[in-house]
This record gives C-alpha cells, sequence and structure tokens, in this order.
C-alpha cells in the first residue's frame, strides 16, 4: 500500500502521524505523494473555529475511497465529519492504527466501523522531519487542565504519561537515525510524570544523559504545571543538550479573565516562572500564547494584556482570536463581534513584532554557535542557536553539523548571517 499523511495542528499532532508513518512503513507500506497514495491520512484539528474550518475544507476536497479521517476533529466533533465521504474514521493516531488502516486496505474489516485507540502511549520513535535532522517524541497524551475554552481534554482525555526508559529509548532510536534535534512534546510537556510519581525535569535530566550529538527542544508547557516544578526544571535546564526555549502560554494579562479561562495561575505566576528561566539563562528565548476577545473581556482587561507583553519582551506571541469550540463553558457565554477581536489581535501583533526586531537587532555584528537543522531556499541553510533562535545561513555548511555564524542581519522572525571558518 502506498500512503500519504496530511497533518493540521499541533506538534503532538505531527509527532502522531510520524508514529504512524514509521510504523506503516515497518509493515512493509511506502510513503508517496497525494496523487500516488491508495491511502489519504488525514490527522484532524480542533482547537479553532478558524482551524476546524480549513479542515473541513480540505476534507471535502480530499473525501472518497481513499480517505481516513483522523485525530481530534474526528473524536471532539465527529457530528462535524458525517457528511465526508471516506473509507473510514479513527480517532487519536498511534501505533496501533498502523494495523487498522492496513486492515481496511485490505478489504478485511466493514468500512463503516468507527475505531479509536487512545490507549496505547508506547510508540515507535517519529520519522525525522526536514532532511532528516528533527525528530519528535510524544511523552505524554492529554490533559488534566480544566480550560473552559479548550476542547482538547474531550479529544484527548486525561494525562497519561510514557515511562521514563521508554521515552528514553524513542530518544536513542532517534539519534540513532542521525537527527540532530529531537523535540518532546505534549499537550502540557511539563504535566509529564505527575501521573507516574515522576516529573519533567527528571526525565530531561535522563534524555540529556543519552549519548550522541542532538539538541532537545522542550514543548509547550502551562505556568501552573511548569511552576510545581520549577527548581527541578531549571536544574534540568543547565544541560547543554537542552535548548535555552522556553514556550509558555499566559493566554490573557487579567486575573479576572484568566479565572473566567479557567487557567490556574495569575499573570504574577507566568512573569515569577519566567523571570526563573530569564535569570538562570538571560539569553533565553521566550514564546508565548495570547486569547483575544475572550467572552467579558473589556478594553481594561486586553490593556492588562498589553502591558504584561511590554513587561515580558518575548521573542514571539502566537495570538488566537476566541472562537466557542461545542461543549465547552466559554460556549454558553457571549461572544464579542469579531471586529473587536480584529483589532485587539492587530495592535497586539505590532506590538510584538516591534519588540521582536528590536531583541534581534541584539545579535548583529556577533558570532553565535548553531547546529544546522534544515534546508533553506537560494543556496542557504537553517541553523538553531543555543537559545533556538533561528538563523538563516548563506552557503551550505553540512547538515548536523555545528557552525560558527556571523550575525549581519534580523528582522522579527529569525537573523541570518554567513559562516565564520578558520
Amino acid at each position: 500500500m502506498k500512503f500519504y499523511i496530511e497533518t493540521y495542528g499541533c506538534t503532538a499532532n505531527m509527532g502522531n502521524s510520524q508514529d504512524l508513518a514509521r510504523a506503516l512503513q515497518e509493515m512493509g507500506h511506502v510513503p508517496t505523494s497525494l496523487d500516488e497514495a491508495d491511502a489519504v491520512i488525514v490527522n484532524t484539528c480542533a482547537v479553532t473555529e478558524k482551524t476546524e474550518r480549513k479542515v473541513l475544507r480540505r476534507l471535502s476536497l480530499l473525501q472518497g475511497e481513499r480517505l481516513i479521517v483522523a485525530g481530534c476533529l474526528s473524536v471532539a466533533i465527529p457530528k462535524s465529519i458525517s457528511h465526508i465521504n471516506c473509507r473510514e474514521r479513527l480517532g487519536l493516531l498511534n501505533q496501533s492504527s498502523a494495523a487498522v488502516i492496513s486492515e481496511v486496505f485490505n478489504e478485511s474489516r466493514s468500512h463503516s466501523q468507527e475505531v479509536r485507540f487512545q490507549d496505547d502511549l508506547r510508540h515507535s520513535p517519529a520519522l525525522a522531519t526536514g532532511d532528516g535532522l528533527c525528530g519528535i517524541v510524544n511523552v505524554a497524551e492529554g490533559c488534566n487542565g480544566c480550560c473552559s475554552y479548550c476542547i482538547v481534554a474531550k479529544a484527548r482525555g486525561r494525562l497519561k504519561s510514557c515511562k521514563v526508559e521508554d521515552v528514553a529509548l524513542d530518544v536513542e532510536n532517534l539519534v540513532g537515525l542521525g537527527v540532530a534535534e529531537v523535540q518532546v512534546t505534549a499537550q502540557d510537556t511539563a504535566a509529564y510524570g505527575s501521573d507516574i510519581g515522576t516529573n519533567l525535569g527528571q526525565l530531561l535530566e535522563r534524555l540529556a544523559a543519552v549519548p550522541g550529538d542532538f539538541m532537545l527542544r522542550v514543548g509547550m508547557m502551562n505556568p501552573n504545571s511548569a511552576l510545581l516544578i520549577k527548581d527541578q526544571l531549571l536544574r534540568a535546564y543547565q544541560s547543554p543538550k537542552i535548548y535555552r526555549f522556553l514556550h509558555i502560554p499566559v493566554q490573557s494579562g487579567s486575573d479576572r479573565i484568566l479565572r473566567s479561562m479557567g487557567r490556574r495561575y495569575t499573570a504574577a505566576d507566568f512573569l515569577r516562572v519566567v523571570s526563573a528561566f530569564r535569570s538562570a539563562h538571560p539569553q533565553i528565548t521566550i514564546i508565548t500564547d495570547v486569547i483575544v476577545g475572550f467572552p467579558g473581556e473589556t478594553e481594561g482587561d486586553f490593556q492588562e494584556t498589553l502591558d504584561l507583553v511590554k513587561r515580558l519582551q518575548p521573542d514571539k506571541v502566537n495570538i488566537t482570536r476566541f472562537s466557542a469550540r461545542p461543549g465547552t463553558p466559554a460556549a454558553r457565554l457571549y461572544d464579542m463581534p469579531d471586529r473587536f477581536k480584529k483589532d485587539r489581535s492587530r495592535e497586539i501583533t505590532r506590538l510584538w513584532l516591534e519588540i521582536a526586531a528590536q531583541r534581534n537587532q541584539r545579535y548583529e555584528g556577533k558570532i553565535m554557535t548553531a547546529t544546522v537543522t534544515e534546508r533553506g531556499r537560494n543556496g542557504t541553510m537553517k541553523a538553531r542557536a543555543e537559545n533556538y533562535l533561528g538563523i538563516v545561513v548563506k552557503g551550505r555548511p553540512k547538515p548536523g553539523s555545528i557552525i560558527q555564524v556571523r550575525v549581519t542581519g534580523c528582522n522579527p522572525f529569525y537573523v541570518s548571517g554567513h559562516l565564520v571558518t578558520g
């Protein structure tokens, strides 16, 4: 069987798809292009209404006897895909899904049966991305949060962490495949291990001890979870194998809105975590997430978010305009007109782009150590500095190599430069 996988949503979804691709290949099936595929597998996302609409448009174009619909949309909002003509509807993808797909296309199962596999948390390491230099390891599935706007818990269930040694084996296998970067991810990476008597700090120390030349990128961590294990995390981040990179969503600078969102921290708690990491690693890259236009958000609440962003000085802000998700508590609240959300989104975007541009200017003229991770355009390569700063390098240094780059230009998204030799 020739198969093609299309993935939407978070890094964890990408990891699920890569696990599936590896399992299918181990069974003798062959990855191919969309046009040549016997099986077209779409790993869906339901996080926002905008994403849902995008996925549904794509499914409408792909529908037919080749199509398998899987992922969060098929689990959390199954009615949304009821009109899609497809071969099979699956739940969350994992290694077990490969056997189901193989059987479906061997005509040994009923086409109408819906299957959900969510319990098998032992998985093969993900296929590497790019030029075979980046791999994803999902260390846990599900979330114990109670955010009033979020449909993830409905899609993925409660937290189920993988065993430390199983994760370490996955990382070892990826390193054996030649990856230069391993992305450790979950719905809330900092919550890892709280259900099995360990924590993310201990896991990272174990992974950093894996032999080989590679870097670890830690996935998104909710502030309340990170605060509980702050000291262990800071100790783990001392390893030179862990990128000085922190993705920590604040969602709002207003404590009133945070309470309405069901977030289990205050703006001060968020800043406390960031401050601790910045004190230990002054050059750390900070990425945060913000939801604008949450029901009940006033101009004063939004101003508190702007003020927090100014104080935070982040390297990037992922901005989402609130959209009600079916069955969530926030869906019952009054949803403000979209024009207000758009205006607030534009304002906060202008702010963080200005901050990011100024922050990246500090690197101009400096020589930075970086790991080459993928090919760029027009005869360039892409690399990552020790703080995960993206660097576009002129020339063709060897993929996976550690290089010295003199920074000659920058913008809000990355810096650029040339190799320093000799």
